[in-house]
């Protein structure tokens, strides 16, 4: 493939996958977006394992590919010929990025392969820090700007998008027979995995996301006052915490109901939140 080609695939795929994550990167200085989709487009290719396999072993295989192409970038080594590990062996040399993120990240995605992936509340947190925290992390890197605070507070926006995200996507999930809830918290309400979701139970299951949305809002807010403490040069990069507000207030008048069409923000609104912050 081209270079040009292989450009333009990753623009493609980070903007098809992560469209939310693809507009925040339009703020960015324009010599990092290329980057920054590259990192996108890694994430998405991922991310999107558990959906292109139809068993679990196929997607440990699918992992386990993954981190041999890092450590071939790790050790200089040339990679698989795929336009993503192209673009990330680049990326990765040119900026120092950290390969054991990567390799983290990669690891996160094993949950995925699991039908009740998290067993406790922290399992929840920490798979959503070890995705969305780890990229946004990352993509602040590229922004020219690796001091440890900023560092610390992008990734805690970054875990509190991916909470509300994995709130968003439990009814997608759950046709892929894979429930996003933690094991716990259904097991409080005296109820399992496999009857959680019927039609008896539907308060129940909202009194769950609803808990689960606190537990976002929590994060949100803590990663929003984090950023009111950042210099003014920085604020653009967290400008995906509007989102994360947004879709939590969709999320409540909604009544907790993750397959409320309430939840489906359009592109217009996505744009306007990224540029007036509401």
């Amino acid at each position: 493939m081209e270079e040009h080609e292989q450009d333009q695939y990753i623009v493609n795929e980070a903007r098809r996958y992560d469209y939310d994550r693809w507009l925040t990167a339009l703020f960015a200085p324009a010599a990092a977006r290329e980057a920054i989709f590259t990192l996108l487009a890694f994430n998405a290719e991922i991310a999107r394992i558990r959906e292109t396999v139809s068993e679990p072993l196929l997607g440990e295989i699918r992992l386990q590919w993954w981190r041999e192409a890092l450590e071939k970038i790790a050790n200089g080594d040339t990679p698989p010929e795929h336009p993503v590990v192209s673009g990330l062996a680049g990326v990765i040399g040119s900026y120092g990025l950290p390969i054991a993120e990567f390799r983290q990240m990669v690891d996160a995605r094993a949950a995925d392969l699991d039908a009740v992936p998290f067993r406790t509340k922290e399992d929840w947190l920490a798979y959503a820090d070890a995705t969305g925290g780890l990229l946004a992390g990352l993509i602040f890197r590229l922004w020219g700007d690796e001091t440890d605070a900023g560092l610390a507070v992008a990734r805690h926006t970054g875990q509190a998008y991916a909470l509300a995200g994995m709130i968003r996507s439990i009814p997608y999930h759950v046709r892929q027979d894979v429930l996003h809830i933690p094991g716990e918290m259904i097991e409080a309400k005296g109820l399992t995995a496999d009857n959680l979701l019927i039609r008896d139970n539907r308060e129940i299951f909202f009194a769950i996301v609803h808990d689960l949305g606190v537990l976002a809002r929590d994060q949100q807010r803590a990663a929003a006052q984090q950023v009111k403490a950042r210099p003014r040069s920085e604020r653009p990069y967290y400008r995906l915490s509007s989102l994360t507000s947004l879709y939590l207030r969709r999320l409540e008048k909604a009544g907790y109901d993750p397959a409320h069409p309430a939840l489906d923000v359009g592109a217009v609104r996505k744009i306007i939140a990224l540029a007036t912050g509401r």
